[in-house]
């Protein structure tokens, strides 16, 4: 090859390695963005606000019933899952000794009252004599003081007549309420004692055809609850139907667990069919209002932390205590501070920061999953 052939081939050589040189470095330099992100354009919408908790379901009005007196166990009336009404008998204490008891206040009575009979008899003779003057004035004192000392122990012993009748009929336990028998802890033969502690013979749940949800809610939700507000739960005995009720009541008690702080919340349950059985564990949501006409943002973008090979340029440290989200503006990766509102767990309310309607917002790598720093919802 010729001298100047090979400076002709030279020449080319050089400039297709230039034009080549300068693709690739434009094209590495301005390279599309979008696709290596899943955006979401901030935009307007309707949020229904949420409140997650986990209850136990009650009967309305739950009685246990007990004894007043000490004694053998002779009869059983009561079973499980019988419906009783007001005044039924649900079981029996042998009541021989609590008769005996009352039978003696009875003869004791007896005998005061005829004591007494006697003390006016005395009181009256002794009366004219002292009139007379045949008996000293002292003699017709006592007769006066023992009338009276009779009395007395005359209503000393009515007082313990009627209670040996009382504790008489405490033997026959009987249903104070209209309800179904949940639990029964009694049998035949046994001995209850009531000297320390009134035992628990029965649990009786009034009608089950309306309950009650009981549901704990962090201190962080329970603000949004309101009495009347609805809501929806599931049990894990009917998994594919959805149960309704209506909020009546929020505790202001709280109850403190490891630190983290709960608030009882009551709601009115409607149980037609007897679906629900007391203590079944609820999923519930609680669904405390809806917000329309505000931007909204997927809770997946306030956690989601870009690679640093995408932060050029940005300080992640001036947000500290702050919430961040990252758009996409002019094939460029920004951070953005935000403040948000209300949320469904799901996606929140924009209620202040640097965004704007139409900015595209990173939810997470497209080939990946989102990436989450050590400062959660805040700017490292």
């Amino acid at each position: 090859m010729s001298g100047k052939k090979r400076f002709w081939l030279a020449i080319v050589l050089l400039v297709l390695g230039a034009s080549f040189a300068v693709f690739f470095f434009k094209g590495s330099g301005d390279k599309d963005l979008s696709g290596k992100f899943v955006l979401e354009p901030l935009e307007t919408g309707t949020l229904e606000i949420k409140v997650t908790a986990t209850g136990r379901l009650k009967a309305m009005k739950t009685v246990h019933v007990g004894t007043q007196v000490s004694g053998i166990i002779t009869e059983v009336e009561g079973r499980h899952n019988q419906h009783v009404h007001k005044g039924e008998v649900l079981a029996q204490i042998d009541p021989s000794i609590y008769r005996a008891q009352v039978a003696e206040a009875q003869s004791n009575l007896s005998k005061i009252e005829t004591q007494i009979a006697l003390d006016r008899l005395s009181l009256a003779r002794d009366a004219d004599l002292f009139k007379r003057h045949i008996i000293a004035e002292n003699i017709y004192d006592q007769d006066k003081a023992k009338l009276s000392m009779d009395q007395a122990t005359r209503s000393q012993s009515i007082a313990r007549l009627n209670l040996a009748k009382a504790n008489l009929r405490y033997t026959t336990i009987l249903s104070p309420i209209d309800g179904i028998v949940i639990e029964r802890r009694v049998q035949i033969g046994q001995t209850v004692t009531s000297a320390f502690k009134t035992p628990r013979l029965f649990t009786i749940a009034e009608d089950l055809s309306l309950m009650r949800l009981d549901t704990r809610v962090s201190e962080s939700d329970i603000g949004a609850i309101r009495d009347g507000e609805s809501v929806t739960f599931s049990v894990p005995a009917w998994p594919g139907r959805t149960f309704s009720g209506i909020v009546t009541m929020v505790r202001v008690h709280p109850r403190t667990v490891n630190h983290v702080v709960t608030y009882d919340v009551i709601s009115r349950v409607s149980n037609p069919d007897l679906a629900l059985k007391p203590g079944m564990t609820a999923l519930v949501t609680i669904h405390v209002g809806v917000v329309s006409g505000k931007p909204l943002i997927s809770n997946a973008a306030l956690v989601y932390r870009p690679d640093p090979a995408y932060l050029k340029g940005i300080d992640l440290s001036r947000f500290k205590h702050q919430s961040i989200v990252f758009r996409l503006k002019d094939n460029h990766v920004e951070a953005v501070p935000v403040s948000v509102g209300e949320t469904d767990g799901i996606r929140s309310v924009v209620t202040g920061g640097g965004l704007h309607p139409g900015d595209l917002v990173i939810m997470r790598d497209h080939m990946g999953e989102s990436r989450r720093s050590h400062g959660g919802l805040f700017g490292e």
